[in-house]
């Protein structure tokens, strides 16, 4: 049997995405011209540019009339780190927006109850942020929150401010673990002029449950992002003692 090939435009967009992680490309770092990157790889200029062309399409490039092609601003969201929108940015030196949305205050029902393990018709904070990076708007996030374990919270900056941050200097809330599912979805009309794509374009649908060292429910979190600007990733480990066999 003949070993499998992959197509020349995806070695290229292989190679691409290799370049800009061995050499720890940012956001709006530029890439070499395509005569140079053509040159490094022994490549079709046409197989090149192809590719370029579709990693322009998945958001993860972009490029500019005389100044080249360059990384477009992507948040990752890794599912085992536990870390905040504000935290994230500021890591990655890129530039943070929040938007709120609405904030409002509701009660349990079925599923809330179920989820947060509380009598229905208990008051929940009901929390909507836009999230802006680089001037893109990349998801929307709908938080619930107790009301009895923050109260007051509508009097703090959630704009500016850490959500967990608040949660844990003000209200000695530590949220250390919790769980978190992703999905396909598509956006309706709102969620569509507020992320500034078209409506019912594709888009990730995340729901995660975040939750105290005593395991109490802090925060329920729904979450609609740009498929185009946030990147999905997960560490993988080898469990040496668990006897697993692999081939």
């Amino acid at each position: 049997m003949d070993a499998y090939k992959p197509r020349p435009k995806e070695l290229a967009t292989e190679y691409l995405e290799a370049y800009i992680l061995d050499n720890n490309l940012k956001a709006h770092d530029r890439l070499p011209s395509e005569r140079e990157l053509s040159q490094m790889w022994n490549m079709n200029r046409i197989t090149l540019r192809n590719a370029i062309s579709s990693l322009e399409t998945a958001g993860r490039l972009y490029s500019v009339q005389g100044r080249g092609t360059m990384v477009a601003p992507r948040f990752v969201r890794t599912l085992q780190n536990l870390e905040s929108f504000t935290k994230y940015a500021s890591g990655y030196n890129a530039k943070a927006e929040t938007r709120l949305l609405s904030f409002s205050t509701v009660e349990c029902d079925k599923h809330l109850a179920q989820r947060f393990r509380r009598m229905l018709g208990e008051r929940l904070y009901r929390i909507s942020r836009l999230r802006i990076i680089d001037e893109v708007p990349i998801m929307i996030e709908t938080a619930f929150i107790p009301c009895d374990l923050a109260p007051g919270l509508e009097e703090h900056d959630l704009v500016k401010g850490s959500l967990f941050a608040i949660l844990e200097n003000t209200y000695g809330l530590i949220l250390d673990h919790g769980e978190e599912k992703a999905s396909i979805t598509a956006v309706n009309a709102e969620e569509a002029e507020y992320l500034n794509i078209p409506s019912d374009s594709p888009a990730f649908w995340i729901v995660s449950t975040t939750k105290d060292p005593d395991n109490v429910v802090v925060e329920y979190c729904r979450t609609v992002a740009r498929v185009d600007a946030v990147e999905m990733t997960s560490l993988l480990r080898w469990d040496y003692g668990g006897g697993a066999d692999h081939e």
